[in-house]
């Protein structure tokens, strides 16, 4: 038991820090150790690791990277600037559509996908304009972690949830919107107070250079993410879904699929892949039972019991990291008789405490480090 919390917070050290200068080690690296040590220490067995592995999660993740890849690869992002760009819109309605826009696009296709794609379109956006950056910057980052929010495909800790909760993509899509809309909306009121004296209402035009189409993949990258979105909503196995529409894509786009591949986050997939091991080998050595029992405990009998989950969750999820959490308190939820409300507030709360600190979510690391 002890060994695997030594394992775990060695890992955590690791994960948690952006680099360890003087061994140069990140992330994936980080958790390969923790994943050879608990095998080593003989805390999980080697033929059960693989077990541990939550793989319909990683195929999700795999399936969406390759989909957009090719709406990349067609330039649909470049697209969607030139059109805003050739409306010249005022500030004013150029943040409304940065908040709601890009949250709703973070809502299909994973916010630090978005953030990746969107915030060096977004710098050259602003110094075209010569507006100002930080409120279109903060947009973006704050938009995409909440939009994130109102489905299972909108961030890495929702497809976790998504693929151990079995609720259905349709229902959980739906009684997540109204909030996300709410909450998008609060930031946008927010973010206009904040910057009221920065944000101008004059229009300034600008040159907007065309872009290059590449009409085939675009359509058909297009029309494929558009059927994985409805199959989303008609099946219940949402990994396999984003999978097939990514493998017909492949073969459909008439591309070399090595060029695609090669641009997928692997070190993101292993990552997530020894995480799921190590946290797996924290829970099998009994070390989180007592605090599991614990939180059934409160989480059961308590009438506020939402309220201290979201607590709990929003502390852990900047302490730990949203997903690491994730991964460690799932188990509790499952073991609760109100487990549906409660993965609700667990997917609702640990996005949107990622607005809380730089470090809270990846998305505000892409967007600060790129910016």
């Amino acid at each position: 038991m002890i060994k695997a919390f030594f394992i775990f917070l060695i890992t955590y050290v690791v994960i948690t820090g952006r680099r360890l200068n003087f061994l140069k080690i990140g992330r994936p690296a980080g958790v390969m150790v923790g994943v050879v040590l608990m095998v080593l220490s003989k805390t999980i067995k080697a033929n059960e690791a693989y077990k541990l592995v939550n793989w319909d999660t990683i195929l999700l993740l795999l399936g969406m990277m390759i989909v957009i890849e090719h709406l990349a690869e067609a330039n649909f992002f470049e697209i969607i600037a030139s059109k805003i760009n050739k409306k010249n819109y005022n500030q004013k309605k150029l943040m409304f559509i940065t908040v709601f826009g890009l949250g709703f696009l973070a809502g299909f296709l994973v916010n630090d996908i978005v953030c990746i794609f969107f915030t060096p379109i977004m710098i050259l956006m602003i110094k075209k304009r010569e507006i100002p950056p930080l409120p279109f910057l903060l947009a973006l980052a704050t938009s995409t972690n909440i939009g994130g929010a109102i489905s299972f495909t909108g961030n890495p800790q929702n497809m976790i949830i998504g693929t151990m909760s079995n609720i259905p993509y349709f229902k959980f899509f739906i009684l997540m919107l109204p909030i996300g809309i709410t909450c998008l909306y609060v930031n946008y009121l927010l973010l206009m107070k904040m910057y009221k004296n920065s944000l101008v209402k004059e229009i300034i035009n600008i040159d907007n250079p065309e872009n290059i189409v590449k009409g085939v993949l675009l359509r058909r990258s297009v029309f494929i993410t558009i059927l994985i979105i409805i199959g989303f909503f008609i099946f219940n196995n949402i990994a396999w879904v984003a999978f097939t529409g990514a493998t017909l894509l492949l073969v459909l786009a008439r591309r070399d699929e090595g060029d695609i591949l090669r641009k997928v986050d692997w070190n993101l997939l292993l990552f997530f892949t020894g995480l799921f091991i190590v946290i797996g080998g924290l829970h099998q050595s009994g070390f989180t039972d007592k605090t599991i029992n614990y939180l059934i405990n409160i989480l059961d009998k308590n009438i506020i019991s939402m309220w201290i989950l979201g607590g709990f969750t929003v502390i852990g999820s900047n302490l730990f990291a949203n997903v690491p959490y994730v991964l460690v308190i799932s188990e509790s939820i499952k073991a609760l008789d109100n487990s549906e409300t409660m993965w609700f507030v667990l997917a609702f709360t640990s996005t949107i405490a990622g607005n809380l600190t730089i470090i809270g979510a990846i998305a505000n690391i892409i967007v600060v480090e790129r910016a």
